[in-house]
């Protein structure tokens, strides 16, 4: 992954998925989808390349147990990928 983000609104997510908001709601209380970032007053975001990995873990047919250790697998790059950004600043 690159060090930048890119940000996905909510929208955005649902068109590309076809899901409605209850079912996106869903797919992350299930941990089969990344959840959003917390952007501010009433903003969140999902990131972009969280997003693709999941739709191309989905397009090649891995399973919820497949993916939901994905989605495991980059919640965690998200925090070390921080953590990593916040010690350079700190530094």
């Amino acid at each position: 992954m690159k060090d930048d983000i890119s940000i996905l609104k909510p929208a955005e997510v649902l068109k590309l998925t076809t899901w409605s908001t209850s079912g996106l709601r869903r797919q992350v209380l299930e941990g089969l989808f990344p959840p959003a970032l917390n952007l501010g007053a009433r903003s969140t975001g999902y990131i972009t390349e969280e997003v693709q990995a999941v739709l191309t873990a989905r397009s090649i047919g891995m399973s919820d147990d497949e993916l939901k250790e994905i989605v495991e697998r980059l919640v965690k790059y998200r925090k070390l990928r921080a953590s990593r950004l916040l010690d350079v600043i700190a530094a």
